[in-house]
């Protein structure tokens, strides 16, 4: 056999050994309430609320695409320096 074919075969070997080796056991689900209950102190779990959660999205994706734009314009001025 050939090196790379030893390689293969070896792969297909420990993939079978992964995926015979344990099942994932199953885990409870647990979601938190919207409102916090009486008792509970300002560090509990807490569940965000629709406009929340879109407000968080926004907030990421226009983060993401400010660094994108200022890595943009940094490999822009790098060039245009060496060039």
């Amino acid at each position: 056999m050939t090196p790379k074919e030893l390689a293969r075969a070896d792969a297909l070997d420990a993939a079978e050994k992964e995926a015979g080796a344990t099942e994932p056991a199953a885990v409870p689900v647990v979601t938190p309430d919207a409102s916090t209950s009486p008792g509970a102190d300002r560090m509990s779990r807490q569940a965000l609320g629709g406009p929340a959660v879109e407000q968080v999205q926004q907030v990421s994706l226009g983060a993401g695409i400010a660094l994108v734009g200022l890595g943009l314009g940094f490999l822009a001025l790098r060039m245009r320096r060496t060039g």
